[in-house]
């Protein structure tokens, strides 16, 4: 059963979850709560917040849904059946971690994951208001989700765990370094979480050789996708593409290998630093000789003096979208 109305209002509100930098497991838990509130609820006849349990529940099962790329929409409706509706909810949450190969040794498929989510969903779906649709009650869930979105956003500025050094690596040089952010633990899951957002329509997360490597696949992995290293010539074995360049006084040669990536899979680049783009051009041109598409470019931060944004090499990547978490100027 397809709905294009609910799924465009399911792809608003799974927007916000990643704004509220909510994740899969964050999901998962308030499904559990919700299910005992509404049993709780059901118990003390409160018809009111019943309602409210068992709208939020479907909501929650739909994102999980759309995060595991099933449809789980029904037109059935059961009718109101506490026993049952607990053997199910454990059921389908026994069945989704076996899926992620959590807790379980069994083999699940996507098909079986979606036919008992279906089922959970018309149990729960006879405890929401009988004059809501499910349509309706999605569109008051985005709804609500948007009013207090802010409430969820962690209250961090980057701009704190980043630490500037006049005259290094050399003179007229103010090197920002990101070590204290990456050494704290809520900082760095939110700079992952912003980076990963803005990466979210890539395919395959790429790279350079570089000391933040430990950083980027963080971002692969809250997306779920996989990360690709660029390194120089001579690192990686086997079959490999390169590309040279030319760094401020000499020739450089970066690597891919040459399989790492399908063709016309859309890249994302992601670096910490933006600033002459010698570098990140060269990744680029490497990208695209192997008929992959560059997707965007993210970075923490950017720098965005004057001298350095008109210069050529710069000026060359207008064309392509760019994120940057924090940018000095």
């Amino acid at each position: 059963m397809k709905n294009t109305v609910i799924e465009k209002s399911l792809q608003e509100y799974k927007s916000i979850e990643k704004y509220a930098h909510i994740s899969f497991d964050d999901v998962m838990n308030k499904i559990s709560q919700e299910i005992a509130e509404l049993l709780e609820a059901n118990q003390s006849w409160n018809k009111d917040e019943t309602y409210k349990e068992a709208s939020d529940v479907v909501i929650n099962l739909l994102s999980i849904s759309s995060e595991l790329e099933i449809n789980p929409l029904s037109e059935v409706k059961k009718d109101q059946d506490i026993n049952s509706l607990i053997i199910n909810f454990w059921k389908w949450n026994s069945k989704v971690q076996a899926l992620r190969n959590r807790y379980s040794r069994e083999n699940i498929w996507l098909e079986e994951v979606e036919n008992i989510t279906k089922n959970l969903v018309s149990e729960v779906l006879a405890f929401t208001n009988p004059e809501l649709s499910l349509e309706k009650i999605v569109k008051e869930a985005v709804k609500k989700f948007d009013s207090r979105k802010d409430l969820y956003k962690p209250k961090i500025d980057l701009n704190d765990f980043i630490s500037s050094y006049e005259n290094f690596p050399k003179e007229w040089i103010n090197f920002k370094d990101i070590s204290p952010l990456i050494a704290n633990n809520e900082a760095l899951d939110y700079a992952i979480f912003e980076m990963a957002n803005s990466c979210i329509w890539a395919d395959v997360i790429v790279w350079l050789d570089a000391r933040w490597f430990i950083f980027w696949p963080l971002i692969a992995k809250q997306l779920n996708k996989p990360f690709v290293m660029i390194r120089k010539a001579g690192k990686l074995p086997g079959k490999t593409k390169e590309i040279s360049y030319w760094l401020e006084y000499w020739n450089d040669k970066i690597q891919i290998q040459e399989n790492a990536i399908l063709k016309w899979q859309k890249v994302s680049l992601v670096d910490d630093l933006l600033a002459t783009w010698g570098t990140i051009k060269a990744a680029i041109d490497l990208v695209e000789l192997s008929w992959w598409i560059v997707n965007n470019l993210s970075f923490i931060i950017s720098l965005d003096e004057e001298n350095l944004k008109n210069l050529d090499s710069r000026k060359l990547l207008n064309s392509y979208k760019i994120n940057s978490l924090l940018n000095f100027n």
